[in-house]
């Protein structure tokens, strides 16, 4: 294709006017630009100024005529076709003109149209040219081999990578078949499969073992396509060959070392296995088969993780491998594993996440079967039952004293806010009492007033005259205010009915919180309820140092024992209250509680903006006896209580952080059922 033609340049020089100016008209008409010169001097400098696709070039002119301006060009590697022409019919000038690379000569006049035809014939021969001279630069700066032969396999052209990689020269390859490249590795029935292929027409792809000049073997990944001519027959074949000796060795090596890691995974003494997050197992060894009774076969075709456990394990399961891929510590590693055939068995399973540019993919552990392990424990049992009982009657009074230490906690915890209550239920008293004051002063009046009333009515039944008493009544009404006291009676009885409901509200959360069931005893609870009523226990400690910001979800009834969770509760908001309180800031600080739950449990988590808890000293938040505070303001029972309460008598967990921020999160979690009862 030849140049847009919006874009091609064409240069007229000629020392005539009037045929500069005919051939410009001649050439824009064609719809090409033109520039015009009238001698070969400014000819050459629009050539060096302006990019120009064709030159009209006269062959006779002052300065420098047309052949040493061809001579110029020629020297100085103008890539343009060049148009000659002349006057003169003059048979050697032509020759001359066309031996130094003229296109074309045309005598003057030159005809319009053959001239258009020139013209477009040269831009067409020139984009030819440029286009062969880019394809034989891509060849040729190719970094795959190119190999070009006849229809019998005769090589007739090779790129220098060809060269490069099997030693041969061009010189060399030209004229030879291609059979001296092969290494004897493949039979004869591989080169007539592939001589079939190309031969019918389509593409063959795949790989050679070739041999280079110097004897070594090498590996190609080839392409060889047929091509033909107009007729559709196969003219020649086209091989397109990389160089893929390094890739074959690294194959080779990464072949060697899955063989290798796989021989020492089949000597480990435990099983192994590895899966995905989809819990697919996708790996373990030879003793993993053996133990569960599976075969490779059954896991190329799929096994999932869940299938080896028994299935009242596999929703605990699936909950740690999620908790694994989380980063989230898992407490118990023991199940019931399951083989194929169905049969259970005791397991002790070790597992860590398989990160993999940062992010979890999987995860891989061992399994241990524990079978041999249980049976001595069982033995063991049996042989310890005396000092077992021993150990369970210990136990029990441990625990008594336990339920004695919580008690008194509870109650020193009671003892530490009955100010703050008694303050709580003396406000709303107070305000009672000053209402009935008001009252029996206002009843006093509008007894006194009734009594006047009923005076006037006896002096209306004698037939007296009433317009002295009625202006005296009057005059009391307005005196004693009585509008004012009638008015304000509603709102005294309406401020009265909020004071009994505050203390109402206030005695309910008392014997809510001070209610006790057995201590082993659960009862579905809302828990929303219980922060609630310990909001108002605890209202007197927060009230003068926090903002007390509340979310709560709407949560399912949780079993559990409510007088131990709202002590927890209890436990967090003084605790809270007392770290903002310590700061001594001038204004509120803010805790906030917030409620929600997920598949298995129900979840509390009370925040603060105090002043956190150093890191040495969360190491030993849960320990019994251990406290920061000054002596006399604490026990250093309050958080390994909540800690027991928590973890130990309802299965659940309680976690503490202080954010980057500031502060301090406890987040307490309840499963949803009753692990006693599971």
């Amino acid at each position: 294709m030849s140049p847009a033609e919006d874009t091609v340049t064409v240069l007229v020089v000629d020392d005539s006017d009037a045929i500069r100016l005919m051939t410009s008209r001649i050439v824009e008409k064609l719809g090409y630009k033109s520039l015009s010169a009238s001698d070969g001097e400014s000819c050459l400098d629009l050539l060096r100024d302006h990019r120009i696709d064709l030159l009209l070039l006269d062959v006779r002119m002052p300065k420098k005529n047309g052949l040493e301006v061809l001579s110029y060009i020629r020297e100085k590697n103008y890539m343009l076709p060049v148009i000659m022409i002349s006057g003169s019919s003059d048979l050697a000038e032509a020759v001359e003109c066309l031996r130094m690379g003229a296109y074309e000569f045309l005598i003057k006049p030159v005809d319009p149209d053959r001239l258009a035809v020139t013209i477009k014939n040269a831009l067409n021969a020139q984009s030819l040219r440029q286009k062969i001279k880019l394809l034989s630069a891509a060849m040729a700066q190719s970094p795959l081999s190119v190999i070009i032969t006849d229809p019998d396999g005769i090589i007739e052209y090779v790129n220098p990578s060809f060269t490069t990689f099997s030693g041969y020269t061009a010189e060399e390859a030209n004229g030879r078949k291609t059979n001296f490249l092969t290494s004897g590795r493949h039979t004869s029935k591989f080169y007539s499969k592939l001589w079939k292929t190309i031969s019918s027409g389509k593409i063959w792809e795949g790989e050679f073992i070739n041999r280079k000049k110097n004897g070594e073997l090498f590996w190609e990944y080839a392409t060889i396509s047929p091509i033909t001519d107009q007729t559709g027959r196969i003219s020649h074949y086209l091989a397109i060959k990389q160089d893929i000796t390094q890739r074959k060795k690294e194959q080779e090596a990464l072949a060697e070392s899955e063989r290798r890691f796989q021989e020492l995974a089949d000597l480990l003494p435990q099983p192994i296995f590895e899966c995905d997050t989809a819990g697919v197992v996708t790996y373990t060894n030879r003793l993993g088969l053996e133990l569960f009774g599976y075969s490779k076969e059954d896991m190329e075709k799929g096994v999932q993780t869940l299938e080896l456990y028994a299935p009242k394990d596999r929703e605990r399961v699936l909950h740690n491998l999620g908790c694994r891929l989380r980063g989230i510590p898992i407490e118990n590693h023991e199940y019931t594993g399951q083989k194929k055939d169905g049969t259970t068995f005791p397991i002790l399973v070790y597992s860590a996440t398989v990160f993999r540019e940062g992010k979890p993919v999987g995860v891989r552990g061992i399994v241990l079967d524990i079978t041999e392990r249980r049976q001595i424990e069982e033995k063991l049992l049996q042989l310890n039952q005396t000092l077992e009982q021993k150990v369970e009657e210990r136990t029990r009074a441990l625990e008594k004293t336990h339920q004695q230490m919580v008690l008194q906690e509870k109650l020193a915890s009671i003892g530490q806010l009955a100010a703050g209550l008694a303050h709580e239920l003396n406000n709303p008293i107070n305000f009672v009492r000053m209402n009935f004051a008001t009252l029996q002063e206002d009843i006093a009046d509008l007894q006194q007033i009734l009594g006047s009333y009923r005076e006037i009515l006896q002096k209306i039944d004698k037939g007296r005259d009433l317009s002295t008493d009625l202006m005296l009544i009057r005059e009391k009404e307005k005196s004693l205010s009585i509008d004012a006291i009638l008015g304000e009676i509603p709102d005294i009885f309406s401020e009265s009915k909020n004071g009994f409901d505050r203390i109402a509200t206030i005695i309910e959360s008392m014997r809510n919180f001070s209610f006790r069931h057995a201590d082993n005893q659960k009862v579905l609870s809302d828990i929303n309820k219980g922060v609630r009523d310990t909001l108002i226990i605890a209202r007197n400690e927060y009230r003068y140092v926090s903002e007390i910001d509340t979310f709560f979800d709407d949560l399912p009834p949780v079993p559990c024992n409510p007088e131990q969770i709202n002590q927890v509760f209890l436990n967090l908001i003084i605790n809270s209250a007392q770290a903002i309180a310590s700061q001594k800031r001038s204004s509120k600080g803010k805790i906030t509680i917030r409620t929600w739950h997920d598949g298995l449990n129900v979840y509390c988590s009370i925040s603060d903006d105090g002043p956190g808890i150093p890191e040495n000293v969360m190491r030993h938040i849960f320990e019994p006896f251990y406290t920061t505070k000054d002596p006399g303001k604490g026990t250093g029972l309050g958080l390994s209580i909540s800690y027991d309460i928590v973890v130990q008598k309802h299965h659940g967990e309680i976690d503490v952080s202080c954010p980057p921020e500031g502060g301090t999160v406890f987040t307490i979690g309840l499963p949803k059922k009753n692990m006693n009862n599971l």
